[in-house]
């Protein structure tokens, strides 16, 4: 499926078929993701694709106080992840939607003995997973709701063979302070260390992470050259915050692709969020708070406002880069 310029296909209807198969398609298998921090199942589809499922955790008005990181991921989150990165024109994202399933039609009959060792009930009767993960714990599990369904999103599993790169603007999960988070010319040393177009796109991610505050992405993967967007679950936390330290590969590099200027240029004015609120309507019934929506569009304008600090400090000339090196 994926071409020079997106990881699926997007032409043509394409992308609407395949959320339409993710979201409807037959279980034929569920069971424990194998890896990961966080409890999310992995379902065989009728036709052999398969699909991650993040359940949700917190109604959509749950706002996540204390760090950035903090928290379970948010399903919607990974979702709106996808609807954001395609009107940005980010193709190099698994196509995400949201999905209820039934506990006891749709996953504990195809359900492995792995899976249904993860599960117990609780005091209501009601069977509950905990799933299989490094957090995962018996006492912190997910439940049906009364229509006895869980939702959660519903990822497109990506069986290919990434290369992982540790993100030069990590952040230290601790009171110990990064080098970036010090050094004002640490842009400098990463130039040296990797590519103009590598670094245009670490500076891509960073304003598409800083939209939707997610600050956990500490490592990034790879394909065909193309930083993948995976893991998009901690974002959308706290409308009311704008952690400004997610935009520091643009404000510490001051470059920018001119192609994601001129995108970020077409949807100001409420389009963004307009438009992710259209698209979306087709497969969603609410992505997120309304306080969200707005959130995203008061951010929108703190990255232009940081690339024309950038224009003011080096001109146009230096902040535009087209030029691979």
């Amino acid at each position: 499926w994926s071409s020079q310029e997106s990881l699926f296909p997007y032409k043509n209807g394409t992308a609407g078929r395949i959320l339409h198969a993710i979201q409807t398609s037959q279980i034929a298998l569920v069971d424990n993701a194998p890896k990961g921090t966080q409890l999310k199942l992995l379902l065989l589809l009728e036709g052999k694709q398969k699909i991650y499922f993040k359940p949700k955790r917190y109604n959509l008005n749950h706002v996540i106080n204390g760090n950035i990181y903090g928290g379970y991921d948010r399903h919607n989150s990974e979702v709106f992840a996808y609807y954001l990165a395609m009107v940005l024109n980010f193709r190099w994202i698994p196509p995400s939607v949201t999905r209820r399933v039934h506990l006891h039609k749709h996953i504990i009959p195809v359900a492995t003995m792995g899976l249904k060792r993860t599960m117990v009930k609780n005091d209501s009767g009601s069977m509950c997973i905990y799933g299989k993960c490094f957090y995962c714990r018996i006492n912190e599990t997910v439940c049906p709701d009364g229509s006895g369904e869980i939702e959660g999103a519903a990822i497109l599993f990506l069986d290919g063979q990434f290369k992982t790169h540790k993100s030069p603007w990590r952040r230290s999960y601790s009171s110990r302070k990064m080098e970036w988070e010090i050094d004002d010319d640490f842009c400098k040393k990463v130039k040296g260390s990797i590519s103009t177009k590598r670094l245009l796109n670490l500076i891509d991610v960073s304003i598409f992470d800083f939209l939707i505050q997610n600050g956990d992405r500490h490592r990034y993967e790879v394909y065909k050259d193309q930083i993948i967007l995976l893991d998009n679950g901690k974002g959308l936390g706290n409308p009311k915050i704008d952690v400004m330290d997610i935009l520091a590969p643009l404000y510490q590099c001051c470059i920018i692709s001119p192609s994601t200027w001129h995108n970020l240029e077409l949807v100001s004015g409420g389009v963004l969020t307009d438009t992710i609120k259209l698209l979306s309507a087709v497969r969603e019934r609410v992505l997120a708070s309304e306080d969200h929506f707005k959130a995203v569009e008061r951010r929108l304008l703190k990255v232009y406002a940081t690339v024309q600090y950038c224009i003011g400090k080096h001109g146009r000339a230096k902040v535009f880069k087209n030029g691979y090196v």
